[in-house]
């Protein structure tokens, strides 16, 4: 019988259907094409065996003028500063107070339990604490209280931490009087809570301060009960219910009897329609948002009841309530409400009260240092410095001259600083002009964000941003859009995304110091983290396409547009981040699948070859070789956090990859005939450190339709010369995969026995 070459095209082709890409490949995970041929991906290994406290959600390298080394890493929950493979927590503080006279509560006896007393502390659960200057209590060592301790939250006057002592008799005040408790910045979201994201609105419903607690109802909740317990509901909103004195309701404001006890912002039920208010002022409700919670817009009487709608935050789910009893939320209950869905809460989940929340398209947001947000960060080094912010926060400062064990202080706190942001965006340094950039700043002596401003301090000067006719320090507010959703360096110039349009930022010199013009209408970024730029292009990933910007705005043509977007968590995009491997001349971008809420899959584009690939791989920040040899990358291994080196062995961090190939559906004359197969002669270049092989596995099917059988696997090392096989259909698919370890590939062309065998 005769050998027939199989070849098939480089690249990924999922813009039909298996048999419309007859020709070429249709399916991969952890492979690459180079060169037309399809290899498999470099392996990769932990940087360190150490851990990190939260999932890596930003990474940036630089170097000092003597040539240390540095990485910074951004978590959900800290800051770190990576230098020869220790992690240095940089986490900035938030507030530093002097407790009370004994401000610590001891459990039970030989518990390690202790309760601290600090009024308004703001913590949230999980946030980090430092203690100094306390004293042995009942039985637990000074040494066992002045250390770092992660809080778990009661109410807003005392949390919890775990010491690693013993309580004597249990229940006994103590500490002394001079306990300083310093409070690191709130940890974010592991998550994006449903319908927040850029595309969906600014990113919060929480517009104000807020009490938390925790849910204390013995096995927790299902999502069908109408009423729970926490921990503590003495903080948690409530109102007596007042009477309309307004003849009619107007879209303007509701005039009633006595508002006095209601919060500054929420919810109101008057007959069956629920209002939201923003603003309380005088027995007025104003700012309304008529017929909410799927209520309808009604007229309503003067002396209607007007009563208060309470809205708790239980990880992803929204719950009204309009009465409680002790520690009890046992009226008006209903759950899943604005959108979110009725779920399972285990006892000890945080409940947060969110009266304050408008909607997931609100006006504002809480500052994400609240930790009410997806905790992003974004870095740039000022030389041999770092500045870093969290999205929608605070802007930091570290300064490497004081060491890996100093922290990163506010730019407001910086000695001689004059108008410095207090919330941005992000945060950039522009390039050879030396400015350092703010985007959706806070405007100059005001304190509220604006999600369009971008303010830039004196040149070389990071302390001076308020203008003046000898620096130029300076501000722009961007003309189109309603927020920037990210900003990029090319290599002449900042490219701006707001919502709806794509803008650029120039260095112009006095007297405008830069200049601002619109590139592109009608053109966003799906996220903050999804764009990179290599060499002189900037590439990034939009709602619906791919676009590259080398001078011009480009989209550029995808052979797996439709597999990735029709299938993809939106819900998630804050997370999508590109990346670049310029090893091989490649760009990621790591994104949710629908079926996910972490990233799960990848899809890569070769800029030299022009082709395309897909798989799964789940990585949360990544930044490409540079000062260090290789890629690096978080991660995350049984729910431990830790940054990998990629491009490194054959091996996922010791163990095998299931890396592989698969071809588009290919017959024999169009399969008027069956065809018979019996036998292939592999070409592949193995290299191997063991007696690992790959498989090539021939699937079948008679009609596009049918589901493909896997008629044989053929273990292929290196010194096979042939496979011995039989299969006999109208459409057949090749797939070469391998689940070994210490084993790389590069796929030739392959020759198959095959002949036509009759028709059916």
């Amino acid at each position: 019988m005769p050998l027939v070459k199989v070849q098939f095209k480089p690249g990924i082709n999922r813009e039909t259907t298996s048999y419309g890409a007859e020709g070429g490949w249709f399916d991969s995970s952890l492979i690459r094409f180079r060169k037309g041929r399809p290899e498999k991906f470099g392996g990769w290994q932990r940087l360190t065996s150490s851990t990190v406290e939260g999932i890596g959600r930003s990474l940036h390298t630089w170097a000092s003028l003597v040539g240390n080394k540095y990485m910074g890493l951004g978590t959900v929950s800290k800051f770190y500063i990576e230098e020869g493979g220790s992690y240095n927590d940089v986490t900035p503080i938030r507030r530093t107070v002097t407790l009370g006279a004994n401000p610590f509560t001891t459990g039970s006896a030989s518990s390690g339990a202790v309760t601290v007393t600090d009024a308004g502390h703001g913590a949230n659960s999980g946030d980090f604490v430092t203690f100094s200057g306390a004293t042995t209590t009942d039985s637990i060592a000074a040494a066992q209280l002045n250390i770092e301790f992660e809080i778990s939250v009661v109410n807003a006057n005392t949390y919890t931490v775990e010491t690693a002592g013993s309580a004597g008799s249990g229940s006994t005040a103590g500490g002394g009087s001079v306990v300083v408790a310093n409070y690191q910045i709130n940890i974010g979201l592991e998550e994006v809570i449903g319908g927040l994201g850029f595309g969906a609105g600014f990113f919060g419903g929480l517009t104000q301060s807020y009490t938390q607690t925790t849910l204390n109802d013995s096995g927790g909740i299902n999502a069908s009960v109408t009423s729970f317990t926490v921990t503590s509901a003495s903080d948690l909103e409530t109102a007596s219910s007042t009477t309309s004195s307004a003849v009619a309701i107007v879209d303007s404001s509701i005039l009633v009897a006595d508002s006095s006890g209601f919060p500054s912002k929420g919810t109101l039920l008057i007959d069956s329609e629920k209002i939201i208010y923003g603003t309380n002022v005088s027995n007025r409700f104003s700012n309304l948002t008529r017929g909410s919670d799927g209520t309808t817009v009604a007229i309503h009487n003067s002396g209607a009841t007007v009563t208060f709608v309470g809205l708790l935050l239980i990880e992803s789910e929204l719950i009204q309530y309009t009465g409680k009893s002790s520690n009890t939320i046992d009226a008006g209950v209903v759950r899943g409400t604005r959108g979110t869905t009725a779920a399972i809460h285990a006892d000890g989940v945080t409940v947060k009260e969110a009266n304050s929340f408008v909607s997931w398209d609100g006006e504002a947001s809480i500052a994400a240092e609240t930790g009410s947000n997806l905790r992003l960060w974004c870095q740039d080094n000022w030389g041999e410095d770092l500045l870093f912010n969290v999205v929608d926060g605070t802007p930091y400062y570290w300064d490497q001259t004081l060491g890996l064990k100093a922290r990163g202080t506010s730019f407001a706190s910086q000695s001689g600083a004059l108008g410095a942001p207090t919330i941005v965006r992000r945060v950039m340094v522009s390039g050879t002009d030396r400015h350092v950039v703010c985007f959706g700043s806070n405007p100059l002596n005001e304190t509220a964000q604006d999600l369009l401003m971008v303010r830039w301090c004196d040149q070389e000067d990071i302390t001076d941003w308020t203008p003046t006719a000898t620096n130029t320090a300076g501000s722009q507010r961007i003309s189109s859009g309603s927020e920037i959703v990210s900003a990029q360096k090319t290599r002449q110039e900042i490219l701006i995304w707001t919502d709806v349009n794509l803008h650029s930022m120039r260095f112009v010199g006095a007297p405008f110091t830069f200049g601002f013009s619109l590139l592109a209408s009608n053109v966003s970024v799906i996220g903050p983290n999804a764009v990179v730029t290599v060499g002189d292009k900037c590439f990034w990933m939009d709602q619906e396409n791919f676009y590259v910007y080398s001078g011009r705005v480009e989209v550029i043509p995808c052979t797996v547009l439709r597999y990735v977007f029709d299938d993809i968590n939106l819900d998630q995009n804050l997370k999508f981040f590109a990346a670049s491997n310029k090893m091989f001349d490649e760009i990621i971008w790591f994104y949710v699948s629908s079926g996910a809420t972490e990233i799960d899959r990848y899809v890569k584009y070769c800029t030299t070859e022009g082709t395309w690939d897909i798989g799964s791989l789940s990585r949360t920040a990544w930044v490409d070789f540079g000062i260090h040899a290789n890629p690096r990358a978080c991660g995350v291994d049984n729910s431990s956090n830790y940054v990998y080196v990629h491009e490194q062995g054959t091996n996922a961090d010791g163990a095998a990859m299931n890396s592989f190939v698969e071809s588009a559906d290919f017959d024999l004359g169009d399969g008027e005939q069956f065809m018979f197969l019996n036998r292939i002669i592999p070409d592949i270049d193995i290299t191997t450190t063991s007696s690992s092989s790959v498989s090539y596995v021939i699937k079948t099917r008679n009609f596009p339709g049918d589901s493909l059988t896997t008629n044989s696997t053929n273990v292929v090392s290196s010194s096979t010369e042939q496979s011995f096989v039989r299969a006999r259909s109208r459409q057949a698919v090749l797939r070469i995969e391998s689940s070994t370890t210490d084993i790389s590939w590069t796929l030739g062309d392959t020759r198959m026995e095959m002949r036509p065998d009759g028709k059916r």
